[in-house]
């Protein structure tokens, strides 16, 4: 059921304009779009275009979740709260640690080769679900409190409707 309210808030969340503080790189050049599945299946985020040396910012406020090798890919990945989580691949040089605090703006790191290209990965998953992070174009403020109690917590109505009992009043 977690899944299902989660999707149906960012759903919600994603056609309102400003929805979770976060952006996209100003002026990027997105060279390779998310796609789960088709030619690219598999490819869980964006590629950006960035000249090698170029520092990459982070997006949104929050605490650096992770910072190192995966699969001999330099990655940063910052926790923005409420089960929002972005990340960033294919950097040349990290510039933070696991646990450092953020802000938006903050460098993360310096940008390197992905696929031959000088370029970096950048990933958005909310409640452990890879999105597109080209929906952050339409955000610019932090997630509702209707995004953390989809992912944190099940809602009144569906808690209460296991006892169909409990907090009905009778017709008298």
């Amino acid at each position: 059921m977690l899944p299902i309210l989660a999707t149906l808030a960012v759903s919600i969340s994603l056609a309102i304009p400003g929805c979770f503080g976060l952006g996209l790189p100003s002026n990027a050049d997105v060279i390779r779009d998310f796609a789960p599945i088709g030619r690219w299946a598999g490819h869980w985020g964006i590629d950006v275009a960035a000249p090698v040396g170029t520092r990459v910012l982070a997006q949104g406020d929050g605490t650096v979740r992770f910072s190192g090798n995966v699969v001999h890919n330099r990655t940063v990945s910052v926790d923005h709260g409420g089960g929002v989580v972005t990340s960033y691949s294919y950097l040349a040089e990290i510039t933070v640690r696991r646990g450092d605090l953020i802000s938006k703006g903050f460098p993360l790191g310096i940008t390197g080769i992905h696929d031959g290209r000088s370029a970096f990965h950048m990933s958005l998953r909310i409640a452990d679900r890879y999105v597109d992070p080209m929906a952050l174009t339409r955000c610019n403020r932090s997630p509702s409190s209707g995004l953390y109690l989809a992912v944190d917590a099940t809602t009144y109505a569906v808690g209460r409707a296991r006892d169909p009992r409990r907090y009905i009043r009778s017709a008298s």
